[in-house]
């Protein structure tokens, strides 16, 4: 038998094969809202046969991390229903379902959404979107990982099988990550220890938030 095509024990979870859909945007959200379109983009791959379809493609957690290409907004519980009714599609086909869920930090544009102010570990300019963001201080740090937390307990209260916590790309906890976008002088920047804080900080928010039966990834 192909290893391929043979279930995968994932924690509590048992995959009936090794087949995934991982997260991208196909920019069918509607206001941020995994509405009837998405949800049904999501039920095909059920029924075709996968064992687990990754939703999110970055979906946004806070409210100054605006989408910049048709992202979920993960930000309020106006998302829990539509959660609830693409789980409910996906797990009556056999598949498992979980959400990518991020913040942009500088890698989004201010002129958008609600016009606010974009943060990052520094104040050093976005080269693709142009953008200056404002070095996060301590209350926005802590307000940025309440957020992810939030975000993850919607996605356990909406029916899903758990999330992926995104740390690449570019995206804010990469932003803490990379020493050369990390001009830091606090406990957040400087050696890897101190630009890891963060990512551990919003790891730590997002079990708490969870539980230890919800399944957390980072990737």
């Amino acid at each position: 038998m192909d290893p391929l095509l043979g279930p995968y024990q994932l924690k509590h979870l048992r995959l009936r094969n090794r087949i995934v859909s991982t997260s991208h945007e196909p920019a069918y959200a509607e206001d941020g809202l995994p509405k009837l379109r998405y949800q049904l983009y999501h039920e095909e791959k059920a029924k075709g046969g996968i064992a687990l379809t990754m939703i999110g493609g970055s979906a946004n957690v806070a409210i100054d991390s605006p989408s910049t290409f048709g992202q979920l907004y993960m930000g309020d519980d106006a998302i829990i229903p539509y959660l609830r009714q693409l789980a409910d599609r996906v797990h009556t086909h056999g598949a498992a379902v979980m959400s990518q869920i991020t913040h942009m930090g500088r890698r989004t544009e201010w002129d958008s959404a609600d016009w606010l102010p974009i943060v990052s570990s520094s104040a050093q300019r976005e080269p693709a979107h142009r953008s200056f963001p404002k070095a996060m201080e301590d209350f926005d740090i802590r307000r940025v990982v309440r957020a992810y937390g939030e975000a993850a307990r919607r996605c356990r209260d909406g029916g899903l099988d758990g999330v992926e916590v995104s740390a690449y790309a570019g995206h804010l906890i990469d932003q803490f990550l990379s020493p050369r976008m990390n001009r830091r002088t606090d406990r957040y920047g400087g050696s890897l220890d101190n630009r890891l804080r963060f990512a551990f900080e919003v790891l730590e928010q997002v079990r708490s938030a969870v539980g230890d039966d919800f399944l957390v990834g980072s990737g």
